[in-house]
């Protein structure tokens, strides 16, 4: 009768999907200062442009980002735990959630998201457009806004990077948030890895 009735729970259990939590350590990064080169609005341009991520646009962010100067940025440890939903036995995404320790006030979850299923994994881009106001802040608007979830379900890993670029509608100098995240760490273990 024992063995039964694990059968019986075994079988209501494979029936879920499964739910992975990944544990994630990394960098907060935050600077109020105008940039002066033009990396950036190259990068929103294509954006622009193509109406869609390009990883030449990616490229152009991050070197926008290194024309400040280190003292610049406002650094701080972060600690970010994801909920993944997967659907193990087809390997498919089925939602997610995630919270962030610190968490910036910058991030809005409720905007538009797009999904990418590779081989290797799944990833979640919560993206808004240039020029769109921010949600939570009527006086700033999108220069770029960018939050991507993703797993490996090979290696175990999870990652969060998030570059949210604002600024004033005004026009007002110095004081539009430049925001960074980037966060790496160990997920649960998964059948498909082993």
């Amino acid at each position: 009768m024992r063995f039964l009735i694990l059968f019986i729970f075994t079988i209501s259990a494979s029936a879920e999907p499964t739910k992975v939590i990944c544990e994630l350590n990394g960098e907060y990064s935050i600077t109020f200062k105008d940039l002066k080169k033009t990396y950036l609005s190259e990068g929103i341009e294509f954006f622009k442009n193509l109406a869609r991520q390009t990883q030449q646009s990616l490229f152009l962010l991050d070197r926008a980002k290194t024309s400040f100067a280190e003292s610049d940025w406002s650094r701080d440890e972060v600690y970010v735990v994801q909920y993944w939903n997967i659907d193990a036995e087809n390997e498919t995404f089925q939602s997610i959630k995630y919270s962030i320790e610190p968490s910036p006030i910058w991030i809005y979850p409720e905007v538009p998201s797009r999904i990418e299923l590779q081989e290797e994994g799944a990833s979640v881009t919560h993206y808004l457009e240039p020029g769109d106001k921010h949600p939570l802040f009527s006086d700033l608007s999108v220069d770029f806004y960018h939050v991507k979830n993703s797993i490996n379900w090979f290696t175990g890993r999870g990652k969060l990077k998030i570059d949210i670029w604002l600024k004033h509608i005004d026009g007002v100098k110095g004081k539009s948030p430049k925001v960074s995240v980037v966060a790496n760490g160990k997920c649960e273990p998964q059948e498909k890895k082993f």
